[in-house]
């Protein structure tokens, strides 16, 4: 129901509903680019890098020519292939220093046990 002000107009109470704000036309062009990207993200997120990975090299393989990336058809989005490709590279990085980060905590575990160890050795003797 919405809240009328003094002056006969009608306002009506913010939410914090994720979903796209009612507007009367489209959206300029740049913002519905950002939208689609923003689900495109999202989409192959959630679909992961391997399983994104190979539908991208099976069709490059199979159709080099295409501009559109057919692996989320099933969810009506269809990023170009630039765009996936680009995603690949991103999301390759951030495995890698997640991967990197990990094998460095662990090399400084390892060397902070062989370091106690000896301390250890040294004074038993």
């Amino acid at each position: 129901m919405p809240l009328t002000r003094s002056l006969g107009g009608e306002m009506t109470v913010a939410s914090h509903s994720r979903a796209m704000p009612d507007v009367d036309g489209s959206l300029p062009a740049f913002v519905e680019r950002a939208q689609q990207d923003a689900l495109s993200r999202a989409a192959l997120a959630r679909i992961g890098y391997r399983r994104v990975k190979a539908a991208y090299a099976r069709q490059v393989r199979e159709a080099p020519e295409t501009s559109a990336f057919y692996g989320l058809q099933d969810q009506n989005l269809w990023p170009t292939m630039d765009f996936v490709r680009d995603w690949l590279k991103t999301e390759k990085k951030r495995i890698l220093a997640r991967v990197r980060w990990t094998f460095v905590g662990a090399m400084l575990a390892t060397i902070v046990a062989v370091l106690t160890f000896t301390a250890a050795l040294s004074v038993f003797r």
